[in-house]
């Protein structure tokens, strides 16, 4: 099923104005900044989304990196707004995933130059972030305008990983992104962490202790 403006349109006839989409890239990485992209539409794009953002946007786990970077230059020009917001391993680390995801979202918002109303945001959360959090499980799949965020996270951390790996070489993040593969985890033994590594993070925890 493709997602939909039919949470959006909901909520803007509950009285909201300004509904934005939010998503995360990194939560399960083992190494590198969470990402948070936020994305609002206009009205008229909600009551009326053009064909070519209808046929793109999906949830970024099912598109392959080119076409996530084809969809968010569509979602570029299309979004009202958009950011992303990126808190380092360090975050993480000291305030938990969901505490940096939190934080994350309270940056967007304070951010924003779009008086924002309501955030729906992919998951079970009831986080305060300054305006209304509309959380979804499967978010992602369900409204366009969170499927819009996940592409823009995870291009733009993808786009940091890369440029990690030549930091960090040997360590494979231009591949797997920090995420713990059978690879990632393999290199983690044999030459250790690196800085960039979430020290409360199993294995690199730990080989801390």
């Amino acid at each position: 099923m493709a997602p939909h403006f039919d949470i959006e349109r909901r909520l803007l006839a509950e009285g909201k104005r300004f509904v934005a989409g939010a998503d995360e890239a990194g939560r399960g990485s083992l190494a590198g900044p969470l990402a948070v992209g936020l994305v609002v539409y206009s009205l008229k794009i909600i009551l009326s989304p053009p064909s070519e953002l209808r046929e793109v946007v999906r949830d970024s786990k099912m598109l392959s990196p080119r076409q996530r970077h084809a969809a968010r230059d569509i979602i570029q020009k299309y979004a009202l707004y958009c950011d992303v917001c990126l808190l380092s391993h360090r975050y993480v680390d000291i305030l938990n995933i969901n505490g940096a995801t939190c934080r994350a979202l309270q940056k967007l918002v304070a951010r924003s130059h779009v008086p924002l109303d309501a955030v729906i945001f992919d998951g079970n959360f009831s986080f305060d972030i300054g305006c209304g959090l509309v959380s979804v499980i499967k978010g992602d799949v369900a409204s366009l305008s969170v499927a819009s965020a996940s592409i823009i996270a995870k291009v733009r951390r993808d786009g940091v990983m890369e440029k990690l790996e030549a930091y960090y070489p040997g360590y494979g993040f231009a591949q797997h992104k920090g995420y713990g593969t059978a690879a990632h985890r393999e290199t983690i033994k044999k030459l250790g962490p690196c800085p960039i590594h979430r020290r409360s993070y199993e294995p690199v925890k730990s080989m801390f202790q």
